[in-house]
């Protein structure tokens, strides 16, 4: 029965992805396994019989993996090199507690336990929820089996000790931030209409000059409506359209006067609004003010929702394809809008080639030198050199006619197919050695290892946050982003409602990726 699967590897390899796919749906406590359950039932079906995992196709786990990795340094990019300069000692912070926690599951596992480095290697990969790290073991080893069943062991170790960790940390209502102060920017925004009660100058108007509140549209007392441009005194009886984050707007009506009794958005007489879709590949990598909307069309941009987040919009704003743009624009200009942005649906998953396919190119370029220390050959790889190559790409956005940026439906979708691949390869080539090493006295000894080197890891990661004065909602997300998995993002923000969450996320997601990559070829050394 079972060299049916070894017969057709093909079949098996879809067989995986969809029975994988299921079984990350199901839920265990707060979270689920995703994508990993495709590695997890990989295993299962390559412990079946031993012909299982050489019949899968050679090469199709490193182009699953350069697709996942180079889409993740698109995404990544720009918000590590934005926040580079303010978190830099965050960051280095983050790679001391990284190596440290390297050393310690070497030293322990190998001069304590004897357990040689190939194991340990993927166990680290395996606290550290890291796939490309996964990927640059099994490249260094002699074994590509031995990491695979360290990294099954470490994974679910390291979600379980996670959410401990962020738990504990949700907890504390007391966790002094003096470095880290306020709150992070809004998780949602609203648009209400006030009614000037208070004679003041726009400028004076709290959240204002912070960029945290804006207007789109103003009905002077004597007047009809307009866009909201270069508002400076505002006089009483003025209606103005606000817009902001929930406690922004509060506070804006707060210091102007009440809430009108017509909402402006319900008048569409003069002034209108819509949300226009950004196909156009021209203005990729433009910020707001180039689009220069006002000097145009005498139109206005107010935010922008890009995935499921929406911006307020600024000036200083990088736009990408796929966002939409919220435009309140006089009713005439409507048309001419909407032709300059795209919003033409056919080109949201549309993917060039060309710039996919010279990415990827000097992704694997960067990947090929190496440096030989003692025994060890530390290299980039087919792991890290595609993604160090797209968190520049994606930082930079565009080079003259060249848009490095992808949809953020293409992005998602293509992630989404490189990494399926990449775990079931993994799973069906590695499930036979699982199975004889993982459920033994050899498993326990890795699996306690592990265990000790994630309390380290996580431990001192929260100690480098709390002595830099973060506050307890950046720390919970620079822990998702150190562990390096989306579903302990995905916990931290149902515990707290704050975007520190998600920005302390991006800052050290990619940046733990390269230096988990460096510090496993060195445990592999052992």
């Amino acid at each position: 029965m079972w060299q049916f699967f070894a017969d057709n590897p093909w079949e098996t390899l879809f067989v995986v992805i969809t029975l994988g796919s299921l079984f990350g749906m199901v839920r265990f406590g707060p979270v689920k396994l995703g994508a990993a359950g495709v590695l997890f039932v990989g295993l299962l079906f390559g412990a079946l019989d031993p012909d299982i995992g050489p019949a899968v196709p050679a090469g199709l786990s490193v182009f699953g993996l350069a697709l996942y990795v180079y889409t993740v340094g698109l995404e990544s990019g720009p918000a590590f090199f934005r926040e580079l300069r303010p978190q830099l000692v965050v960051m280095l912070g983050s790679v001391a507690a990284l190596v440290l926690t390297a050393l310690a599951v070497g030293l322990l596992g190998n001069a304590v336990f004897g357990i040689s480095g190939p194991f340990l290697a993927g166990g680290y990969a395996g606290i550290g929820t890291t796939t490309p790290g996964l990927a640059a073991a099994q490249a260094t080893s002699a074994d590509p089996t031995e990491p695979a069943t360290g990294y099954a062991i470490g994974y679910p170790l390291a979600v379980v000790v996670t959410i401990l960790f962020v738990a504990a940390i949700a907890g504390r209502q007391n966790w002094p931030s003096r470095r880290d102060p306020g709150e992070g920017l809004p998780d949602r925004l609203v648009t209400r209409t006030v009614l000037v009660k208070r004679p003041t100058d726009w400028a004076h108007v709290p959240g204002v000059t912070e960029g945290r509140l804006r207007a789109s549209v103003i009905r002077p007392r004597e007047g009809v409506s307009r866009v909201a441009h270069d508002l400076n005194h505002l006089a009483a009886g003025d209606q103005l359209l606000l817009v902001g984050g929930p406690a922004e707007v509060e506070a804006g009506v707060r210091a102007l006067g009440e809430y009108a009794p017509v909402h402006l958005l319900d008048q569409r007489d003069t002034v209108d609004y819509r949300r226009v879709l950004l196909t156009n590949p021209d203005l990729a990598g433009r910020t707001v003010g180039e689009l220069d909307l006002e000097g145009r069309f005498g139109a206005l941009a107010s935010r922008v929702r890009r995935g499921d987040v929406d911006l307020l919009a600024h000036d200083d704003l990088l736009l990408q394809l796929d966002d939409r743009v919220r435009v309140v624009m006089p009713r005439d200009k409507a048309g001419e809008v909407t032709e300059l942005l795209g919003d033409t649906e056919a080109k949201v998953s549309e993917v060039s080639a060309v710039s996919l396919g010279l990415g990827l190119t000097l992704g694997f370029l960067v990947g090929i030198p190496s440096l030989t220390i003692g025994g060890t050959t530390l290299s980039l790889g087919t792991a890290a050199g595609p993604l160090l190559v797209a968190m520049i790409l994606g930082w930079r956005r565009r080079t003259g006619p060249l848009v490095w940026t992808l949809p953020t439906r293409a992005n998602v979708t293509l992630r989404q197919i490189g990494l399926l691949v990449f775990l079931a390869c993994v799973g069906l080539t590695s499930g036979y050695s699982f199975r004889r090493d993982a459920f033994s006295l050899f498993g326990l000894k890795l699996l306690v290892v592990l265990l000790i080197g994630a309390v380290i890891s996580y431990a001192l990661l929260v100690a480098v946050c709390r002595l830099l004065g973060q506050s307890r909602e950046r720390t919970m997300g620079l822990l998702a982003g150190y562990v390096g998995n989306p579903a302990i993002c995905a916990y931290a923000n149902s515990r707290v409602s704050d975007s520190r969450v998600n920005t302390g996320y991006s800052t050290l997601f990619a940046l733990a990726i390269l230096v988990k990559i460096v510090c496993i070829q060195l445990i592999v050394g052992l």
